[in-house]
Protein backbone atom coordinates (compact mmCIF):
# COMPACT_ATOMS: atom_id res chain seq x y z
CA UNK A 1 0.00 0.00 0.00
CA UNK A 2 1.74 3.35 -0.84
CA UNK A 3 0.82 5.95 2.05
CA UNK A 4 2.56 9.05 0.06
CA UNK A 5 4.92 8.86 -2.80
CA UNK A 6 8.10 7.12 -0.84
CA UNK A 7 6.30 5.87 1.62
CA UNK A 8 4.94 2.47 1.69
CA UNK A 9 3.03 -0.28 4.51
CA UNK A 10 3.44 -3.82 3.58
CA UNK A 11 1.09 -6.04 5.65
CA UNK A 12 1.84 -9.92 5.50
CA UNK A 13 0.27 -12.38 6.91
CA UNK A 14 1.60 -15.14 8.96
CA UNK A 15 0.07 -17.52 10.97
CA UNK A 16 2.95 -19.77 12.49
CA UNK A 17 4.44 -16.74 14.80
CA UNK A 18 2.91 -16.13 18.68
CA UNK A 19 4.04 -12.26 18.12
CA UNK A 20 3.57 -9.32 15.60
CA UNK A 21 6.69 -8.11 13.95
CA UNK A 22 7.16 -4.97 13.01
CA UNK A 23 10.00 -3.17 10.76
CA UNK A 24 10.28 0.67 9.42
CA UNK A 25 12.70 1.61 7.34
CA UNK A 26 14.65 4.83 6.32
CA UNK A 27 16.41 4.47 3.21
CA UNK A 28 19.00 6.99 2.02
CA UNK A 29 22.19 7.01 -0.17
CA UNK A 30 25.16 6.48 2.22
CA UNK A 31 26.91 9.80 2.45
CA UNK A 32 30.16 10.32 4.89
CA UNK A 33 28.56 13.66 5.84
CA UNK A 34 25.48 12.06 7.30
CA UNK A 35 26.17 8.78 8.52
CA UNK A 36 27.22 10.39 12.27
CA UNK A 37 23.67 12.22 12.30
CA UNK A 38 21.68 8.88 11.03
CA UNK A 39 23.35 7.02 14.27
CA UNK A 40 22.61 9.61 17.09
CA UNK A 41 19.03 9.79 15.84
CA UNK A 42 19.03 5.55 16.31
CA UNK A 43 19.94 5.75 19.42
CA UNK A 44 17.43 8.74 20.47
CA UNK A 45 14.74 7.08 19.07
CA UNK A 46 14.89 4.14 21.59
CA UNK A 47 15.67 6.13 24.76
CA UNK A 48 13.07 8.87 24.90
CA UNK A 49 10.51 11.31 23.04
CA UNK A 50 7.72 13.83 23.82
CA UNK A 51 5.78 11.25 25.42
CA UNK A 52 7.87 9.34 27.16
CA UNK A 53 10.71 11.44 28.34
CA UNK A 54 12.68 9.01 30.16
CA UNK A 55 14.61 5.83 29.14
CA UNK A 56 12.47 4.89 32.11
CA UNK A 57 8.93 5.47 31.29
CA UNK A 58 10.24 4.31 27.81
CA UNK A 59 10.87 1.15 29.14
CA UNK A 60 8.25 1.13 31.69
CA UNK A 61 5.67 1.20 28.73
CA UNK A 62 7.30 -1.45 26.47
CA UNK A 63 7.12 -3.84 30.09
CA UNK A 64 3.25 -2.86 30.34
CA UNK A 65 3.00 -3.99 26.12
CA UNK A 66 4.16 -7.86 27.66
CA UNK A 67 7.69 -7.38 27.14
CA UNK A 68 7.30 -5.81 24.00
CA UNK A 69 11.15 -5.09 22.68
CA UNK A 70 11.59 -2.02 20.66
CA UNK A 71 15.37 -1.66 18.89
CA UNK A 72 17.22 0.51 16.81
CA UNK A 73 19.66 0.21 14.22
CA UNK A 74 21.95 0.97 10.83
CA UNK A 75 22.76 -0.90 8.24
CA UNK A 76 24.62 -0.57 4.56
CA UNK A 77 23.38 -2.35 0.98
CA UNK A 78 25.14 -1.45 -1.54
CA UNK A 79 25.37 2.33 -2.25
CA UNK A 80 22.91 2.64 0.49
CA UNK A 81 21.97 3.56 3.99
CA UNK A 82 19.57 1.89 6.09
CA UNK A 83 17.96 3.34 9.35
CA UNK A 84 15.54 1.11 11.25
CA UNK A 85 13.25 0.72 14.03
CA UNK A 86 12.15 -2.90 14.85
CA UNK A 87 9.46 -4.13 17.13
CA UNK A 88 7.95 -7.16 18.40
CA UNK A 89 4.69 -7.99 20.27
CA UNK A 90 2.62 -10.35 21.53
CA UNK A 91 -0.27 -10.75 19.28
CA UNK A 92 -3.45 -9.36 20.90
CA UNK A 93 -5.50 -12.86 20.36
CA UNK A 94 -3.24 -14.03 23.39
CA UNK A 95 -3.54 -10.98 25.79
CA UNK A 96 -6.01 -8.46 27.45
CA UNK A 97 -4.45 -5.77 25.49
CA UNK A 98 -4.68 -4.15 21.59
CA UNK A 99 -0.69 -4.72 21.41
CA UNK A 100 -0.91 -3.60 17.89
CA UNK A 101 -2.49 -0.21 18.46
CA UNK A 102 -0.23 0.46 21.17
CA UNK A 103 2.58 -0.24 19.11
CA UNK A 104 1.51 1.63 16.09
CA UNK A 105 1.01 5.00 18.72
CA UNK A 106 4.69 4.28 19.80
CA UNK A 107 6.08 4.10 16.61
CA UNK A 108 3.73 7.32 15.76
CA UNK A 109 5.80 8.99 19.15
CA UNK A 110 9.32 8.17 17.70
CA UNK A 111 8.90 9.57 14.52
CA UNK A 112 6.40 12.78 15.10
CA UNK A 113 7.36 13.44 18.71
CA UNK A 114 11.06 13.56 19.49
CA UNK A 115 11.91 15.35 22.52
CA UNK A 116 13.11 18.84 21.49
CA UNK A 117 12.87 22.24 22.53
CA UNK A 118 13.58 25.34 20.56
CA UNK A 119 17.16 24.72 19.16
CA UNK A 120 17.31 20.77 18.66
CA UNK A 121 16.78 17.62 20.27
CA UNK A 122 16.93 17.92 24.17
CA UNK A 123 20.30 18.80 25.36
CA UNK A 124 20.95 16.64 28.30
CA UNK A 125 19.02 13.57 26.41
CA UNK A 126 21.19 14.40 23.69
CA UNK A 127 24.44 14.75 25.08
CA UNK A 128 24.07 11.52 27.27
CA UNK A 129 23.60 9.36 23.36
CA UNK A 130 26.16 11.20 21.99
CA UNK A 131 29.09 10.28 24.95
CA UNK A 132 27.78 6.91 25.18
CA UNK A 133 28.45 6.59 21.35
CA UNK A 134 31.50 8.24 21.57
CA UNK A 135 32.53 5.58 24.02
CA UNK A 136 31.25 2.86 21.79
CA UNK A 137 32.62 4.21 18.47
CA UNK A 138 35.95 4.33 19.92
CA UNK A 139 35.86 0.84 21.40
CA UNK A 140 35.97 -0.42 18.55
CA UNK A 141 39.22 0.22 18.08
CA UNK A 142 39.55 -2.53 20.19
CA UNK A 143 38.29 -4.80 17.90
CA UNK A 144 41.14 -5.77 15.91
CA UNK A 145 38.69 -7.59 13.17
CA UNK A 146 36.53 -4.99 13.07
CA UNK A 147 39.73 -2.00 12.24
CA UNK A 148 41.12 -4.58 9.71
CA UNK A 149 37.78 -4.79 8.19
CA UNK A 150 37.48 -1.04 7.89
CA UNK A 151 40.99 -0.55 6.99
CA UNK A 152 39.96 -3.05 3.75
CA UNK A 153 37.05 -1.30 2.97
CA UNK A 154 39.04 2.12 3.03
CA UNK A 155 41.58 0.23 0.35
CA UNK A 156 38.90 -1.86 -1.86
CA UNK A 157 36.39 1.21 -2.49
CA UNK A 158 37.10 4.18 -4.53
CA UNK A 159 34.20 5.88 -3.04
CA UNK A 160 34.65 7.04 0.19
CA UNK A 161 31.07 7.27 1.24
CA UNK A 162 31.51 3.56 0.55
CA UNK A 163 34.82 2.64 2.47
CA UNK A 164 32.87 4.58 5.62
CA UNK A 165 31.25 2.38 8.17
CA UNK A 166 27.59 2.29 8.74
CA UNK A 167 28.23 3.27 12.63
CA UNK A 168 30.01 6.17 11.57
CA UNK A 169 33.53 6.96 13.41
CA UNK A 170 34.87 8.77 16.53
CA UNK A 171 35.65 11.53 13.93
CA UNK A 172 32.22 12.21 12.50
CA UNK A 173 30.16 11.83 15.43
CA UNK A 174 32.29 14.43 17.29
CA UNK A 175 30.84 17.03 14.90
CA UNK A 176 27.69 16.70 15.67
CA UNK A 177 25.32 19.37 17.49
CA UNK A 178 21.73 18.91 18.85
CA UNK A 179 21.02 21.43 16.30
CA UNK A 180 22.61 20.11 13.57
CA UNK A 181 21.33 16.19 14.13
CA UNK A 182 17.40 18.00 14.16
CA UNK A 183 18.10 19.87 11.22
CA UNK A 184 18.97 16.50 9.43
CA UNK A 185 16.04 14.97 10.85
CA UNK A 186 13.48 17.12 9.49
CA UNK A 187 14.82 16.61 6.25
CA UNK A 188 15.43 12.60 6.56
CA UNK A 189 11.28 12.78 7.43
CA UNK A 190 10.72 14.49 3.91
CA UNK A 191 12.81 12.90 1.70
CA UNK A 192 14.18 9.81 2.72
CA UNK A 193 12.41 6.54 1.48
CA UNK A 194 10.55 4.69 3.86
CA UNK A 195 9.03 1.36 4.24
CA UNK A 196 6.97 -0.16 6.89
CA UNK A 197 6.71 -3.88 7.47
CA UNK A 198 4.12 -5.83 9.52
CA UNK A 199 4.23 -9.80 9.83
CA UNK A 200 1.87 -11.70 12.01
CA UNK A 201 -1.18 -13.41 12.26
CA UNK A 202 -4.04 -10.73 11.90
CA UNK A 203 -7.31 -10.12 11.27
CA UNK A 204 -8.90 -7.85 8.39
CA UNK A 205 -10.38 -5.38 10.74
CA UNK A 206 -6.95 -4.99 12.50
CA UNK A 207 -5.42 -4.88 9.12
CA UNK A 208 -7.58 -2.04 8.03
CA UNK A 209 -7.31 0.02 11.15
CA UNK A 210 -3.27 -0.28 10.73
CA UNK A 211 -3.62 0.82 7.11
CA UNK A 212 -5.86 3.33 8.86
CA UNK A 213 -3.38 5.02 11.11
CA UNK A 214 -0.35 5.35 9.62
CA UNK A 215 -2.30 6.69 6.69
CA UNK A 216 -3.31 9.40 9.02
CA UNK A 217 0.42 10.04 10.33
CA UNK A 218 2.16 13.61 8.48
CA UNK A 219 3.89 11.58 5.81
CA UNK A 220 4.43 13.39 2.49
CA UNK A 221 5.35 12.46 -1.05
CA UNK A 222 9.00 12.43 -1.47
CA UNK A 223 11.25 10.91 -4.86
CA UNK A 224 11.63 7.84 -3.72
CA UNK A 225 15.90 6.31 -3.77
CA UNK A 226 15.59 3.54 -7.19
CA UNK A 227 18.93 2.21 -7.23
CA UNK A 228 20.78 0.29 -4.22
CA UNK A 229 23.92 -1.56 -6.63
CA UNK A 230 27.30 0.01 -6.14
CA UNK A 231 29.86 -0.37 -9.11
CA UNK A 232 33.20 0.50 -9.92
CA UNK A 233 36.07 -0.32 -12.22
CA UNK A 234 38.89 -3.38 -11.60
CA UNK A 235 41.67 -1.78 -11.09
CA UNK A 236 44.97 -3.95 -12.44
CA UNK A 237 47.14 -2.41 -9.35
CA UNK A 238 46.45 -3.85 -5.63
CA UNK A 239 46.40 -1.51 -3.41
CA UNK A 240 48.57 -2.57 -0.15
CA UNK A 241 48.54 -0.88 3.64
CA UNK A 242 50.29 -2.67 6.25
CA UNK A 243 49.91 -1.22 10.27
CA UNK A 244 51.94 -2.96 13.19
CA UNK A 245 49.64 -2.94 16.22
CA UNK A 246 50.04 -4.03 20.28
CA UNK A 247 48.52 -7.65 19.55
CA UNK A 248 49.78 -11.30 19.56
CA UNK A 249 47.80 -12.18 16.34
CA UNK A 250 48.29 -10.47 13.03
CA UNK A 251 45.36 -10.41 10.97
CA UNK A 252 45.40 -10.61 7.07
CA UNK A 253 42.74 -9.37 4.81
CA UNK A 254 42.21 -10.18 0.72
CA UNK A 255 39.54 -8.19 -0.81
CA UNK A 256 38.50 -9.67 -4.05
CA UNK A 257 36.35 -7.80 -6.92
CA UNK A 258 33.91 -9.94 -8.33
CA UNK A 259 30.95 -9.53 -11.16
CA UNK A 260 27.97 -11.00 -9.89
CA UNK A 261 24.56 -9.06 -8.45
CA UNK A 262 22.28 -10.11 -6.33
CA UNK A 263 19.66 -12.45 -8.22
CA UNK A 264 21.51 -12.54 -11.32
CA UNK A 265 21.65 -15.83 -13.43
CA UNK A 266 25.22 -16.57 -11.21
CA UNK A 267 24.24 -15.78 -8.01
CA UNK A 268 23.88 -19.23 -6.28
CA UNK A 269 26.97 -20.40 -8.37
CA UNK A 270 28.60 -17.21 -6.28
CA UNK A 271 26.81 -18.57 -3.05
CA UNK A 272 28.57 -21.97 -3.39
CA UNK A 273 31.54 -20.25 -4.66
CA UNK A 274 32.13 -18.60 -1.27
CA UNK A 275 30.97 -21.73 0.76
CA UNK A 276 33.89 -24.00 -1.48
CA UNK A 277 36.06 -21.06 -0.77
CA UNK A 278 35.84 -20.01 3.16
CA UNK A 279 32.18 -20.35 3.83
CA UNK A 280 31.60 -23.54 5.95
CA UNK A 281 34.38 -25.74 7.46
CA UNK A 282 34.82 -28.01 4.96
CA UNK A 283 36.21 -25.29 2.86
CA UNK A 284 39.60 -24.43 1.18
CA UNK A 285 40.53 -21.74 3.44
CA UNK A 286 39.83 -23.69 6.65
CA UNK A 287 40.90 -27.33 5.51
CA UNK A 288 44.58 -26.56 3.68
CA UNK A 289 45.20 -22.96 5.37
CA UNK A 290 44.43 -23.75 9.35
CA UNK A 291 44.38 -27.59 9.24
CA UNK A 292 46.80 -28.67 6.81
CA UNK A 293 49.37 -25.75 7.65
CA UNK A 294 48.33 -24.69 10.68
CA UNK A 295 48.59 -20.89 9.34
CA UNK A 296 46.22 -19.30 10.71
CA UNK A 297 43.59 -19.17 14.13
CA UNK A 298 40.93 -18.95 11.55
CA UNK A 299 40.21 -18.18 7.35
CA UNK A 300 37.18 -17.54 6.13
CA UNK A 301 35.44 -15.84 3.29
CA UNK A 302 32.22 -13.74 2.54
CA UNK A 303 30.58 -11.88 -0.20
CA UNK A 304 28.34 -9.18 -1.36
CA UNK A 305 26.59 -9.07 -4.26
CA UNK A 306 25.43 -5.67 -4.09
CA UNK A 307 28.90 -4.17 -4.45
CA UNK A 308 30.98 -6.82 -6.15
CA UNK A 309 33.57 -7.50 -3.55
CA UNK A 310 34.77 -10.52 -1.82
CA UNK A 311 36.43 -10.96 1.18
CA UNK A 312 39.24 -13.27 2.78
CA UNK A 313 40.28 -12.84 6.38
CA UNK A 314 42.61 -15.07 8.30
CA UNK A 315 44.33 -14.21 12.01
CA UNK A 316 48.19 -15.09 11.57
CA UNK A 317 51.34 -15.01 13.12
CA UNK A 318 52.90 -12.10 12.29
CA UNK A 319 56.05 -14.69 11.16
CA UNK A 320 53.56 -16.21 8.59
CA UNK A 321 52.85 -13.34 6.23
CA UNK A 322 54.41 -14.07 3.26
CA UNK A 323 53.59 -17.98 3.74
CA UNK A 324 49.98 -17.55 4.36
CA UNK A 325 49.15 -15.01 1.64
CA UNK A 326 50.72 -18.06 -0.68
CA UNK A 327 48.24 -20.36 0.32
CA UNK A 328 45.50 -18.26 0.70
CA UNK A 329 45.76 -16.82 -2.86
CA UNK A 330 46.65 -20.94 -4.30
CA UNK A 331 43.12 -21.56 -3.04
CA UNK A 332 41.23 -19.38 -5.16
CA UNK A 333 43.29 -20.65 -8.12
CA UNK A 334 42.58 -24.13 -6.93
CA UNK A 335 38.84 -23.00 -7.64
CA UNK A 336 39.49 -21.49 -11.04
CA UNK A 337 41.43 -24.44 -11.95
CA UNK A 338 38.51 -26.68 -11.10
CA UNK A 339 40.40 -28.61 -8.01
CA UNK A 340 36.39 -29.49 -6.44
CA UNK A 341 35.32 -32.85 -5.69
CA UNK A 342 31.89 -33.99 -6.20
CA UNK A 343 31.81 -34.30 -2.23
CA UNK A 344 32.57 -30.71 -1.71
CA UNK A 345 30.08 -29.68 -4.23
CA UNK A 346 27.70 -31.67 -2.72
CA UNK A 347 28.72 -31.18 0.74
CA UNK A 348 27.94 -27.28 0.03
CA UNK A 349 24.99 -27.39 -1.60
CA UNK A 350 23.39 -28.94 1.10
CA UNK A 351 24.99 -26.53 3.90
CA UNK A 352 23.51 -23.60 1.77
CA UNK A 353 20.17 -25.73 1.56
CA UNK A 354 19.98 -25.83 5.40
CA UNK A 355 20.90 -22.36 6.30
CA UNK A 356 17.60 -21.62 3.71
CA UNK A 357 15.35 -23.57 5.08
CA UNK A 358 16.77 -22.15 8.72
CA UNK A 359 15.96 -18.49 7.29
CA UNK A 360 12.42 -19.12 7.26
CA UNK A 361 11.98 -20.03 10.91
CA UNK A 362 12.48 -16.03 11.35
CA UNK A 363 10.38 -13.31 11.42
CA UNK A 364 12.91 -10.90 10.88
CA UNK A 365 14.71 -12.79 7.69
CA UNK A 366 11.08 -12.96 6.42
CA UNK A 367 10.38 -9.20 6.33
CA UNK A 368 14.03 -9.03 5.25
CA UNK A 369 13.45 -11.39 2.29
CA UNK A 370 9.92 -9.38 1.48
CA UNK A 371 11.82 -6.53 1.71
CA UNK A 372 14.85 -7.58 -1.05
CA UNK A 373 11.61 -8.83 -3.10
CA UNK A 374 9.57 -5.66 -3.56
CA UNK A 375 13.27 -3.70 -3.76
CA UNK A 376 14.13 -5.52 -6.82
CA UNK A 377 11.16 -7.39 -8.42
CA UNK A 378 12.39 -8.45 -11.24
CA UNK A 379 15.54 -10.22 -9.64
CA UNK A 380 13.62 -12.65 -6.69
CA UNK A 381 13.66 -15.79 -6.67
CA UNK A 382 10.53 -18.09 -5.11
CA UNK A 383 11.76 -21.32 -2.66
CA UNK A 384 11.23 -23.55 -5.92
CA UNK A 385 13.34 -21.31 -7.98
CA UNK A 386 16.27 -20.78 -5.45
CA UNK A 387 16.15 -24.16 -4.75
CA UNK A 388 16.15 -25.46 -8.32
CA UNK A 389 19.02 -23.12 -9.46
CA UNK A 390 20.87 -24.42 -6.33
CA UNK A 391 20.77 -28.12 -7.28
CA UNK A 392 22.16 -26.50 -10.91
CA UNK A 393 25.50 -24.97 -10.23
CA UNK A 394 27.82 -27.32 -11.75
CA UNK A 395 31.87 -27.45 -10.97
CA UNK A 396 31.98 -25.55 -14.57
CA UNK A 397 29.89 -22.94 -13.28
CA UNK A 398 31.85 -22.17 -10.15
CA UNK A 399 35.63 -22.47 -12.22
CA UNK A 400 33.93 -19.74 -14.54
CA UNK A 401 32.88 -17.34 -12.33
CA UNK A 402 35.82 -18.10 -9.92
CA UNK A 403 37.94 -17.47 -12.85
CA UNK A 404 36.26 -13.69 -12.82
CA UNK A 405 37.62 -12.85 -8.93
CA UNK A 406 40.39 -9.90 -9.07
CA UNK A 407 42.49 -9.19 -5.95
CA UNK A 408 41.99 -5.53 -5.34
CA UNK A 409 43.21 -4.89 -1.83
CA UNK A 410 45.45 -6.25 0.42
CA UNK A 411 45.51 -5.10 4.20
CA UNK A 412 47.63 -6.84 7.31
CA UNK A 413 47.31 -5.52 11.03
CA UNK A 414 51.03 -6.75 11.45
CA UNK A 415 51.46 -7.83 15.49
CA UNK A 416 54.38 -9.58 17.59
CA UNK A 417 55.93 -12.43 15.69
CA UNK A 418 54.89 -15.78 18.37
CA UNK A 419 57.31 -17.75 16.19
CA UNK A 420 57.20 -21.48 14.94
Amino acid sequence: MKIKNGVNLHIIKETKFKTVQFLVRFRSKMSRANVAKRVIISNLWETSNAVLTTNQQFQRKLSEMYGASFATGVSKKGDNHFLNIGMSVVNPKFVESDTVTDAVELLHQALFMPLIDDIGFDEATFAREKKNLLHYLASTREDKSYVSSTRLSELFFEDKNLSTPSISSVELMEHETRQSVFEYYKKMLLTDTIDIWILGDLSAAQEANIRTYFSEMPFTDREPVRTVFYEQATSNIVREKTEKEDVNQSILQLAYSHPVKYGDSDYLTMQVLNGLLGGFSHSKLFTNVREKESLAYYANSRFDTFTGFLKIAAGIDAGHRSKALTIIRAQVRALAQGDISDSELGQTKNMLRNAYFLSLDSPSNLIEQAYIKQLLPDRQLSQAEWLQRLDAVTKADVVRIAKTLNLQALYFMEGESLGD
